[in-house]
Formats: structure tokens, C-alpha cells, sequence
């Protein structure tokens, strides 16, 4: 299989064809005005080049019917994934925060126990050891480089939805590990 995508990248790009990524986004109902609009359109786009390639006939003698074929072909494709990716939202959802927020301890008790460098120092440790990527990026990004959620979210080409994800993770896995079990709930 050749791996050059400059045809099939010459192609989206040359007149309107890139309408079509437009239409297919239109279709599952994504508007630009929704957070992960453009991650989806990003994701049309890299799946472009292999619609292009498995076109049963040449894209550029028949471009109508590669056309209408690779919207379709996207169209379903981004529906599967849109419905993963609402499947796990859903296993993620945050719930009532409030009920979250009281079972922390509070910070003064924390940090009068282990002082605030110590801290840090120890949910680097903690992160490090048993958290995956996303906790360790709200991390670092909240007690090392002191940066908002929007900003974490920048900085890692990412939406804030999914920074806050990370925040609620990150959460949960320190309640656990931090709540002495006398205090749990």
C-alpha cells in the first residue's frame, strides 16, 4: 500500500471538496458552536486519505461519485466513533459535584499534616506511580505551572471537556488514596 497522502490531500483541498467534511459533520447533527466540532473535523480529515484510497475507481476521472462515496463513508465512520466516544461521556459523567466536593478533606487538614511541598511532592509521586496521562497533565498543569482549565486544554490541543475529565480522575483517585477509611463517606 502506498502511504503518500498528497493526492488524496491535493484532492480535499482543491475547489469545494472539503464541503463535503462539512456536510458529514452536518449530518450527526455537529454544529462549530459544540466543543468537539473541530476535533471531528480534524478526525475527517485524516480519515480522508484512506476513503480516497479505497475508492474502487479513479477519485479524479469520476469526482462526483467519489464525492458523494466519501461523505457517506465518513459520515459513518465519524457516527461510530461519535457514538463511542458518548458511550464512554456517559460512563464518565460528573454526577453531583457537590456531594465530591464535601467528602475532600479539607486543605488545611492535608497540609498542616504533611506541610505543602511535601504535598505536591507526594501527589507528583502519587500521579506518577498509578495515574494515566490525562491526571498527570491537570497536574502538573494546575500545582506546577499554575494554569486554568482552558489553558491545560490549550496547551495539549485538547477540549476543556475533556480537561475537566481529567480533573474529575484525578479527583476520584485522590479521595481514594488521601480520605483515611474512618473518614470515607
Amino acid at each position: 500500500m502506498d502511504n503518500d497522502v498528497t493526492p488524496a490531500y491535493r484532492f480535499l483541498f482543491t475547489g469545494d471538496h472539503e464541503a463535503i467534511l462539512y456536510g458529514a459533520l452536518k449530518r450527526l447533527h455537529l454544529t462549530p458552536a459544540q466543543n468537539d466540532y473541530e476535533d471531528y473535523l480534524q478526525e475527517a480529515r485524516l480519515l480522508f486519505p484512506a476513503v480516497y484510497a479505497e475508492f474502487p475507481d479513479d477519485p479524479e476521472a469520476n469526482p462526483h461519485q467519489f464525492l458523494a462515496y466519501a461523505q457517506q463513508k465518513i459520515t459513518w465512520t465519524l457516527a461510530d466513533q461519535l457514538r463511542r466516544d458518548r458511550r464512554q461521556d456517559d460512563r464518565q459523567a460528573p454526577g453531583d459535584q457537590e456531594e465530591l466536593l464535601t467528602t475532600v478533606p479539607a486543605d488545611e487538614d492535608v497540609l498542616a499534616s504533611i506541610g505543602l511541598t511535601d504535598y505536591r511532592a507526594y501527589l507528583v509521586k502519587l500521579i506518577g506511580a498509578a495515574g494515566n496521562t490525562g491526571e498527570w497533565r491537570f497536574l502538573v498543569g494546575t500545582l506546577v505551572d499554575q494554569l486554568t482549565a482552558a489553558e491545560i486544554a490549550t496547551r495539549h490541543g485538547v477540549n476543556l471537556a475533556t480537561v475537566y475529565r481529567w480533573r474529575l480522575s484525578l479527583t476520584r483517585r485522590l479521595i481514594k488514596h488521601l480520605t483515611p477509611p474512618d473518614r470515607f463517606f
